[in-house]
């Protein structure tokens, strides 16, 4: 078979964290692989993907089957060797160019490498929590509108199509936490909870139309608990993603032991954000409406970003308009949501231009507003429309002429 899925020494791979697939358009001289015989194993040709992979000693194809290349009994071409586990064929380390790919079969466009990229790259945690509180259902937001500040975040966060879960819920690991305190209940705070997952949407909607607000502001007894439960609520969180916090409230917070008690709920809410930012998550906090003071507001932010002493402010969103609300929400995901491209080898950056950056299959016009540009000899960046659609989760793919890859 041609040996154009076997990486080579001109393969360049772009990945944001995670590699997630490659292949070669290097067409190179015939050769029969392991599924290319009469006698081909029975794996050979069986579907794949993320969720059902191939045996020990195939790899899934780009066609979605599985394949090998090599196996113990059936070499790599000359320069390559063969990692029998999963069937492919690398370049050996002493390997020359020509060893591997002789210059008479160097496709006529020059091309070294083309690199798909999917859902494996950085995959943000963000965990939304809602104050469940009486007055999210008592206040309008804005006065006089008809819509309580509990349906305004509602729509924020779930409408169709601009919701923020609702658009970004293909790149961003999206989970859900309401909370209150009835006062009667026997156990505080009163949690509902959604785990993070990829397209969550419609499980984090169905919990927030199923509940309405009632009761008292535990924040800090709610973050806690959070943190307590955070295993199920983030359950990759040790894998480097990062992971965040939204805190939506409309009211000065109290405590499980005395719903009057605004001193004490301060600072045990201050106190859980610290600790949210010693495990590694940030959090950022929106009043919903005008009844939170700003001097609360800013201890939350700070401790939420780990600013202290002489360090500049953390910022902090205050929303009385549903376009206030929207922007906030916006703005702090589009913080944590990185549109840069770490490449795993190193290319001109004079000559990036050179190569080609799809998305989604279409090409993307390179230096401009709405397309790519390259930042550095390992790094790219996708702009405006095009970051927008790589937050949705389409798929990139780059191709870069030979003269463009610095060995």
């Amino acid at each position: 078979m041609p040996y154009s899925r076997t990486p080579n020494l001109l393969l360049l791979l772009l990945a944001t964290a995670a590699l997630s697939g490659m292949g070669c358009d290097c067409a190179g001289p015939e050769r029969n692989g392991v599924c290319d015989v009469p006698s081909a194993p029975a794996t050979c040709g069986r579907p794949c993907s993320e969720t059902m992979p191939c045996v020990p000693g195939f790899y899934c194809g780009d066609d979605d089957t599985c394949s090998a290349d090599c196996s113990a009994s059936i070499p790599c071409a000359d320069g390559m060797t063969c990692t029998v586990a999963t069937g492919t064929c690398a370049v050996r380390p002493d390997a020359s160019v020509l060893d591997v790919m002789p210059l008479d079969v160097l496709p006529t466009d020059n091309t070294c490498a083309a690199v798909d990229l999917d859902a494996e790259r950085v995959t943000p945690n963000v965990l939304v929590i809602v104050d469940r509180s009486g007055s999210m259902g008592d206040e309008e937001f804005p006065p006089g509108s008809g819509t309580s500040r509990w349906d305004a975040v509602r729509d924020a966060l779930l409408d169709t199509p601009d919701g923020l879960i609702f658009s970004l819920q293909p790149s961003i690991r999206f989970g859900f936490v309401t909370y209150h305190n009835r006062g009667g209940s026997a156990s505080c705070p009163e949690l509902e909870t959604v785990a993070c997952s990829l397209d969550n949407y419609d499980a984090i909607d169905a919990s927030y139309r199923g509940q309405s607000p009632a009761g008292d502001t535990p924040t800090g007894d709610s973050m806690s608990a959070v943190l307590s439960m955070l295993g199920t609520l983030v359950p990759t969180a040790d894998d480097g993603d990062p992971t965040i916090f939204i805190l939506a409230t409309d009211g000065e917070p109290d405590t499980c032991e005395d719903g009057d008690d605004e001193v004490g709920g301060r600072s045990e809410s201050v106190a859980a954000t610290e600790a949210a930012f010693g495990m590694g998550i940030s959090t950022y906090v929106i009043s919903v409406g005008d009844d939170v003071g700003a001097s609360h507001l800013q201890d939350v932010a700070n401790a939420g970003l780990g600013r202290s002493g002489s360090d500049p402010d953390a910022p902090y969103f205050v929303a009385n308009d549903v376009a206030a609300l929207n922007a906030a929400l916006e703005t702090i995901v589009g913080g944590v949501v990185d549109c840069r491209l770490t490449l795993s080898g190193s290319i001109d950056p004079d000559l990036a231009c050179s190569g080609e950056v799809r998305l989604g299959g279409t090409p993307l016009p390179c230096d401009d507003a709405n397309g790519w540009h390259a930042i550095d000899a390992t790094t790219i960046e996708l702009t405006g429309t095009a970051c927008d659609d790589l937050q949705s989760g389409a798929t990139l793919t780059a191709r870069f002429p030979c003269d463009v890859v610095v060995f």
